[in-house]
């Protein structure tokens, strides 16, 4: 269940630094750009209190299955909503979901390079609206505090598109394929 796995990562950052991690928040959410600048659909409803993230983390969660995995399977769309989510269950990765998404790291000492690509290739037009309304649905289901949703991936933490073989992926376990991304765990 969902909530009995990001409850205690929120719990523990609330107990190691509440102070810092509401500065850094505030900083980030006032220094970052929205991932994308887009919203929910005035006509669409979310119950808010029925999902255990911010609207900020749902819509971070929906932007990136519109840019990931928008042509994908319902099951590989799920997946990918999982890997975000197993990240923030593991203390690796930042708790929040849109600093997951967000995440970048620097090679070779010049090179941005972004976990999930569509983030620095700068992508923000909603040009499907449809698939955007799906994109919301699926990231409010997983979100759900009695979400009895399973995950297809088996615990990944990365995936990537099955016509690639970067090299980060060897020395980790291939989980599943679903549709066109191979998961991978630990």
């Amino acid at each position: 269940m969902i909530t009995s796995c990001l409850l205690p990562r929120l719990f523990s950052a609330l107990r190691t630094g509440l102070t810092l991690g509401v500065i850094a928040t505030g900083l980030l959410g006032v220094l970052a750009p929205r991932a994308g600048a887009v919203d929910v659909p005035s006509d669409m409803r979310i119950d808010y209190s029925s999902i255990v993230v911010s609207k900020d983390e749902l819509v971070c969660l929906a932007l990136n299955d519109y840019w990931e995995a928008r042509s994908e399977s319902l099951a590989g769309r799920i997946a990918v909503a999982r890997v975000v989510l197993n990240r923030a269950m593991d203390p690796r990765f930042p708790a929040n979901l849109c600093d997951i998404i967000k995440q970048t790291v620097m090679q070779n000492n010049d090179k941005k390079v972004c976990q999930f690509s569509w983030f620095c290739n700068g992508k923000n037009d909603i040009t499907e609206p449809d698939q955007w309304r799906l994109s919301l649905k699926i990231a409010a289901a997983v979100l759900q505090k009695d979400c009895s949703i399973p995950d297809p991936t088996g615990g990944a933490l990365w995936y990537h598109a099955d016509f690639i073989r970067p090299a980060w992926a060897v020395g980790y376990e291939s989980t599943t394929i679903i549709g066109n991304h191979v998961f991978y765990r630990d």
